[in-house]
């Protein structure tokens, strides 16, 4: 495990700290409660208008009895309901600091075995229902991700979700480590709150508690392959640079990664938007971690560039700058190499554009920074 003794969060972490500030709040659970009772007033009244086709779907239409309006009342209905009271039980128990997930899985499971079949209900009402379902899963999910006990979010689905709800925080919160305050893997916290590895810079932070069944888990963080694509990629490209994430996964075909991960299926360009995940599925290890309590400075805030590594202020010039496609411009001056080639060696100056090779039997052409930048002799 690497060595970090920053008192400082670094800035993948604190964007960690303000969604994880967000999601585990009283205020976002709360939020959960009003998309739940309006979804139960409306499936209510939807099956009130639709029970009397059950007789004419029985009778005519040769319907089983699982695709009546009384069967999805009677079996499926009733998770909703068990969803909605649930919720009220975890609200009223983060006065004791009592935190768990949402019962939305076991809800998903139940209408999925008994209201899997909703012919009494018009297309439209069946679409509008699963999609009501859906964006209160969705919701309650950003949540059980962190209360999950033991938590599994890493620094992938960290920079995943964080793309994915940036827009909620124009400035970030302040936060400041207590080194005063220490925890560890399977024991019980000193505080309810946020924790940090001690020593672990790439080690994703956790949300734990004191009420009961909060303890600290082990730390998700970068196994072996995870920093060897750091060491290719560079911080801010982990994982944001997927043309360079898709050199090193061709690379490394061999570990595991499938290749019907990198291209697209019809095409067979590659698909840098998938290359991330199928990266990251190799990169994460879990390991017993000694903790920090990381402290919300209240009513302090930040600015931040939108990035998850903050890469405005991440400059490094020992950093390999990232593997480029042909058609592509060269992103920095000197010499690049491409698999695709024999003897390819060739010097390009940044904003050139990197040639293609017809007809070589490689596929793609992916240009590479050679590590050895010194000209050749003659």
């Amino acid at each position: 495990m690497t060595a970090d003794t920053t008192t400082e969060l670094h800035a993948w972490h604190k964007r960690q700290a303000t969604l994880i500030n967000h999601f585990a709040s009283l205020e976002y659970l709360q939020g959960l409660k009003p998309l739940v009772d309006e979804l139960i007033l409306w499936t209510d009244a939807v099956l009130s208008q639709r029970a009397p086709f059950d007789a004419i779907g029985l009778a005519d239409l040769r319907w089983s009895p699982t695709s009546t309006s009384a069967h999805f009342s009677t079996y499926a209905f009733p998770a909703l309901l068990d969803f909605q009271q649930s919720i009220q039980r975890q609200i009223a128990k983060r006065s004791v600091d009592i935190y768990s997930s949402t019962a939305a899985y076991q809800c998903a499971r139940m209408l999925s075995e008994y209201g899997h079949s909703m012919l009494w209900a018009t297309r439209e009402q069946e679409d509008t229902f699963q999609e009501k379902f859906a964006c209160i899963y969705s919701y309650a999910d950003n949540a059980d991700g962190i209360l999950r006990r033991f938590p599994t979010r890493n620094d992938f689905s960290y920079w995943n979700l964080w793309n994915e709800y940036k827009h909620l925080f124009p400035r970030l919160p302040r936060f400041k480590i207590r080194t005063d305050i220490e925890g560890h893997s399977g024991s019980v916290p000193p505080r309810t709150g946020l924790y940090v590895p001690q020593t672990d810079p790439y080690g994703a932070l956790q949300f734990a508690w004191t009420g009961g069944y909060g303890e600290l888990g082990p730390v998700c963080t970068l196994n072996e392959f995870g920093h060897q694509a750091l060491q290719a990629v560079g911080r801010h490209g982990l994982w944001d640079d997927g043309q360079g994430l898709f050199a090193f996964a061709l690379e490394h075909l061999h570990l595991g990664i499938q290749k019907d991960d990198l291209f697209q299926v019809r095409s067979n360009l590659p698909d840098f938007s998938t290359v991330p995940l199928a990266v990251s599925r190799l990169s994460i290890e879990e390991q017993p971690c000694s903790w920090y309590f990381v402290e919300l400075i209240e009513g302090e805030f930040e600015e931040h560039d939108g990035t998850y590594t903050q890469a405005s202020s991440v400059v490094n010039a020992s950093v390999h700058p990232p593997s480029t496609l042909a058609g592509q411009p060269c992103p920095r001056s000197g010499w690049w190499f491409t698999p695709a080639k024999n003897n390819s060696r060739t010097r390009y100056d940044e904003g050139d554009v990197m040639p293609d090779i017809p007809g070589n039997h490689y596929g793609s052409v992916i240009w590479q920074w050679d590590s050895h930048q010194d000209s050749p002799r003659c």
